[in-house]
This record gives C-alpha cells, structure tokens and sequence, in this order.
C-alpha cells in the first residue's frame, strides 16, 4: 500500500526551500553554487553525475552543520531517484545529527525521513519521525495525516490511527483514495467496532460498485464474524453484477449455501458450474457433490456421484461412506461391494468394523461363503468377536 514511490518529494520543494530568505542566506555561497549545478543535472534527470557532485560537498561541508544537512539532503533524493533506499538512509541520519537546525528544515528532513523509512518497512522508526513532524506542522496534507496514521497502524497504536486516518479522509473529501478507506476499515475492524467497520465498506461499495475487491472485504467481514447468511447475499450480490469470475469464489458460494442449510441449492450449483468448466471436475469435487446431494435427502444421486468420485480416485473412505449408504437402504449387494472395494483401498481407520459390515451385507444378500471369510476376519478383534461369532453361528 505504502511504495516507495510515494514518498519521493518533489523537487520543486526543495528549490522553493532554497529560494527562502532566511534559509537561503544560511547556505555558504559555495554551497549554493554547487546546489544549484545539481538541481540542473537533477532536472536533466542524470542523477549519478548528482550524487559524485553531493558527495563531494557532504565531505566539504562537515565543519558547516547547515550545509552539510541540505547537501545530505540533496543526496537521500537522488538515492531515493536512483532506488539507493541505504545511502539515502545514511545521508538523511547524517543530516538529522547535525545540531542548531532550523526548526523547518529539521522537520521537513523528518518527514522525508519518515517516509523513506516507512517505504522499507521500518515502521516504527518511520512512525516516531512522522509524529515529530506532524507535531510541528502548521497546516499538514490530507496524504501527510493518512501517512502518519497508517505508520500508527503497522505499529499498532490503533486509536491514534483511527484519529489520524479519519482526519486525513475528512480533509481529502471526494479527493480521498479508496485505499485509506480501506486502512481506516481494518483500523475499525481490528478494534471490534465492527457496525462502522461494516459501514465503511458498504460507502466504498456506493461509492463504486464494479469494483470487486470491496465486494470481497464484505463477505470476509461476514465470515470472520461468521455470518453466513450475510456472506452469501454479499457474495450472490456481487455475483449477479458479473464480479464473480475466479474458481475460488464460485466453490465460495457452494460452501456458503451448504452452510446456511441449503444443500440442493448448493449441489445444483456446483453440478452446474462443473458442467460449465468454472469449476475443476475432480475426484474431490465430486466427492463433494456426492456429499451435498446426499445432505438434500437426493440419495439416489448421492449413491450414483459418489460412485462416480471413487472410481475416479480409489479411495477406501468413500468406499466406506458408500457402504454406509446402501447399507441403511438395505441395498445388500451393494453394500457388501462397496465394503469389499474399501477394504481393498485401503485407508480406512478400522478394518475389522469393515470387514464385518461386509460380512453382514454378504449374510443379508444370500452369499453365505463372502460372509464366512469377512466374519472370520472381523472376529480377530476382540472388539467385534461376539457379533461375528453370532452370524456364523447361524451360518453353520
């Protein structure tokens, strides 16, 4: 959010700081004769032929603490031009250490400061020289207040950013970017005051509704403060006005739906947007179809998917599931297949549980040898001996 871009100041200030009475008078000549000879390369945007000529003054100018400060000063901009964040760094503390600055240039070499640091992610450092600047400054920008809030932020003094932020948001007015609107909301969010939160961002969506990033900051407001009827309208609502394109968010909408209990909308939606390559066919997609039908009562279809999704990938736990399935439908050949197929996948978490409902299955179906072998398997384990000993009993 923060480039390093942004903190570039513009050379005009720096020409107008120069053209100041007072100031100005402070720089030995031979100073602002070299100064002036590297605004014109400045200007002629040869910046290398800047920096030889600054650092030859930063060296020349150390008995002359002004000086030194605006030649330092020169230097961190052409660094900063030429993307050389540590020798701007070096040269801004080098300025800053020099003692009897001017107060305005001691403040305007804090908030470059500041900046850069925050650039770097040194926020806060960045932060104590902005609230230096900020508490001298006569009449700051609404950029300058987002600047210094947002350094608050990344170091977690959230009131102070909120205040800060707010400021800068009411000084911009129509002017101001959506991304403080952005900062200010997670401010808001981060300190539970979770109604202006919400408010914030349905103004970014008034404010401009094609666009789809504060669509989806809504429905993660939603669901982290786990809403999820309101989750799915936002996310259906972006839906409807074209936003939803990214895969993500289309199983976002299956998710959503089986969440609010309504899992044939969620199943007929997924099988649909299969159908129309928004979302991967794959094993466990289908799995999950399977899943969905079967939590709307469709167990026809839940059995047919779910046969589909193991053939796909052999997997033993949805053989089980599968098993399960015909199993409490009395569909005994079924069952005892699909007990057998999971067994032979593999994968499952008790194999004699199975073994034994296969052996059931097969006891139910007729098939009297198939039981005896998965009983006799089932009776191994202590835990299910008595049941198996039961049915082949019968058996014999």
């Amino acid at each position: 959010m923060m480039g390093r871009k942004l903190f570039v100041v513009a050379l005009v200030c720096l020409v107008a700081m120069l053209s100041m009475g007072a100031d100005a008078q402070s720089v030995t000549r031979g100073t602002f004769k070299v100064i002036a000879e590297v605004q014109k390369l400045m200007e002629a945007e040869r910046f290398s032929e800047a920096i030889a000529e600054l650092e030859v003054l930063v060296e020349e100018t150390k008995s002359t603490p002004y000086d030194h400060a605006i030649a330092n000063q020169f230097l961190a901009h052409n660094s900063v031009m030429l993307d050389n964040v540590p020798r701007a760094r070096r040269a801004l503390k080098a300025a800053l250490s020099m003692p009897d600055l001017p107060l305005e240039l001691s403040s305007e070499l804090k908030l470059f400061y500041g900046s850069v640091l925050m650039g770097d992610e040194e926020y806060e450092l960045g932060r104590q020289m902005l609230e230096d600047w900020l508490a001298v400054a006569e009449r700051p920008k609404s950029h300058q207040l987002f600047s210094v809030g947002y350094a608050n932020y990344m170091t977690g003094n959230l009131p102070r950013a909120e205040e800060l932020i707010t400021r800068a948001l009411e000084k911009a007015g129509s002017k101001a970017q959506d991304s403080w609107y952005q900062a200010h909301y997670q401010v808001l969010f981060e300190q539970r005051k979770y109604k202006q939160a919400e408010s914030q961002l349905y103004f970014l969506i008034a404010r401009n509704s094609s666009k789809e990033l504060h669509w989806r900051m809504l429905v993660s407001h939603y669901l982290q403060l786990e809403k999820n009827e309101d989750a799915l309208a936002a996310t259906m609502a972006s839906y409807f006005l074209g936003l939803v394109e990214r895969e993500e968010d289309f199983k976002r909408i299956v998710s959503l739906y089986s969440f609010v209990d309504v899992p044939d909308k969620a199943a007929r939606l997924l099988e649909g947007w299969m159908a129309d390559g928004k979302i991967k066919t794959d094993a466990d997609t289908v799995k999950q179809l399977g899943n969905l039908w079967l939590l709307a009562r469709e167990r026809a279809k839940a059995k047919e998917v779910l046969t589909r999704a193991a053939r796909m990938a052999p997997d033993g736990k949805t053989y089980e599931m599968l098993g399960g399935i015909y199993f409490e439908d009395e569909e005994w050949n079924d069952a005892y297949r699909s007990f057998r197929q999971a067994l032979q996948s593999g994968g499952v978490d008790e194999p004699s549980r199975l073994s034994l409902l296969a052996g059931i299955s097969a006891f139910r179906a007729g098939l009297m040898d198939e039981a005896t072998v998965d009983l006799e398997r089932a009776r191994q384990s202590g835990k299910y001996r008595k049941q198996a000993d039961g049915l082949l009993n019968q058996i014999k």
